[in-house]
């Protein structure tokens, strides 16, 4: 049954956005329902942010010894345990540990889908499946939100309960479906293995592949990543407690958002990354969310605002499969040190994002919006900035 397959790890990542995503709708009804401050919501999603940004290469290294299957596997049931003891938290530290306890294994899982697909897909479709596994995410994520905004209706504790029975099946998948390519393993000796587990060593390694070019890419996912983190925290518990919507509500928008994010991908996305230079692309695709995020900024009449977020969701998505194809353009540094990068810049601008967003709700709602746009025009500088230093198509 076990099987190297890019395909089978796609069928996985389609399930992971689906399950992984059952308790956000649910998250602002229960730090409400526990009576905790508003500036939970971001203090929660800063604490799974802070580990996935630590862990993030210490993760890339593990699985080259023991294999990106079970390591997947693994962090999987870490995962399922850290939501069971989210779901039975009652108080600010009991959220707190559990969603430090998340970020530690949402990082091995995030950077070993990324290693999977880079190391098992043929040169020439390299980019384009990486672009696939972002959209997946980024699609199927949105149907998750409204699955669990439902399930959140009729029991928080049911959602939590069936997240986590769900995650823990889609970890014993990757050990008994999934293989792993004996070529990319370095088997070195245990001690070796755990000096280099050491994630601040890890992330000290990774000081002799930095350059110019690097820290312009890095700052972009930073920015773009703190952005949209600070924008989704500050909306989801704006909705709650501005209009006072249900979970489920919180969850049909997300669907919303699904099929404008497919579209979307479907055509701009897919377009961009057959049709063109990405790395140059994303210089007017970023313009256009800084744009957009200044009109939510400007709107108030309810109708007009939802759906300004709505569209706004959409055209988020398209740069994240454009940022990680980017990262096949680092030809010159190995790919777990570069996607380790990348992927603990993406956690450091979620810490960033989710922290800010609330604390600084109390001066006013919308003041993680104007944040975000800030932000995203910051981060139109370092894509131009990155395009001048690296303007050579492959």
């Amino acid at each position: 049954m076990k099987k190297i397959s890019v395909f089978r790890l796609f069928i996985f990542i389609f399930l992971y956005s689906l399950v992984a995503n059952f308790a956000h709708p649910i998250t602002p009804t229960f730090i409400q329902n526990l009576e905790l401050h508003d500036y939970m919501f971001g203090v929660a999603f800063a604490c799974m942010s802070i580990t996935n940004f630590v862990f993030s290469p210490f993760w890339g290294k593990v699985s080259r010894n023991f294999g990106i299957s079970k390591v997947l596997g693994f962090c999987f049931m870490g995962y399922a345990c850290a939501q069971l003891i989210f779901g039975w938290s009652t108080s600010e530290l009991g959220i707190m540990i559990a969603r430090l306890v998340g970020g530690v294994f949402i990082s091995g899982i995030t950077v070993n889908n990324i290693l999977y697909v880079i190391d098992n897909s043929p040169v020439e479709t390299r980019g384009r499946d990486l672009a696939t596994s972002a959209t997946i995410n980024a699609v199927v994520a949105a149907f998750g939100f409204m699955i669990g905004g439902f399930l959140g209706d009729i029991s928080i504790a049911l959602t939590f309960n069936v997240q986590a029975i769900g995650l823990a099946l889609i970890g014993l998948m990757h050990w008994f479906l999934l293989d792993d390519n004996q070529e990319t393993m370095t088997h070195l000796p245990m001690k070796e293995v755990l000096q280099k587990s050491n994630p601040f060593q890890a992330l000290i390694d990774a000081k002799d592949v930095i350059t110019t070019v690097i820290i312009c890419f890095l700052a972009v996912c930073a920015l773009t990543t703190f952005a949209s983190t600070c924008y989704e925290q500050c909306f989801n518990y704006f909705i709650k407690d501005q209009y006072g919507f249900p979970p489920s509500y919180n969850g049909l928008l997300k669907a919303a958002v699904g099929i404008i994010a497919f579209i979307a991908n479907s055509t701009i996305c897919n377009y961009l990354l057959k049709k063109t230079y990405v790395i140059k692309s994303i210089i007017p695709v970023l313009t256009i969310c800084f744009a957009m995020m200044v009109s939510i900024v400007a709107l108030d009449a309810v109708v007009p605002f939802i759906i300004m977020n709505v569209v706004f969701f959409g055209f988020n998505a398209v740069y994240k499969p454009l940022l990680q194809t980017s990262i096949t353009y680092f030809n010159d540094v190995d790919n777990g040190i570069m996607v380790g990068l990348y992927n603990s810049m993406c956690a450091l601008g979620s810490v960033g994002g989710s922290l800010l967003a609330g604390f600084i709700y109390g001066v006013h709602p919308k003041m993680s919006f104007i944040v975000s746009a800030i932000a995203f025009l910051l981060a139109v500088m370092f894509a131009y900035m990155l395009f001048k230093r690296k303007p050579v198509t492959r």
